[in-house]
């Protein structure tokens, strides 16, 4: 499944706390109920992809 960036983290000297980006990851959920929100460590962002279909 193709995944999409929805928030790029600057690494180097950012200044959100993991409380705010939790809260941002929980908006971004109830914003997109049809997606997987997760952060992605290795691409250092807020990513989603469609959700699998349940059978």
């Amino acid at each position: 499944m193709q995944k999409k960036i929805l928030v790029k983290i600057k690494k180097d000297g950012s200044e959100l706390s993991l409380r705010e980006v939790l809260d941002k990851i929980k908006e971004l959920q109830d914003q997109n109920p049809d997606e997987d929100v997760f952060f992605d460590g290795d691409e250092y962002a807020i990513c989603a992809r469609p959700r699998k279909a349940t059978p």
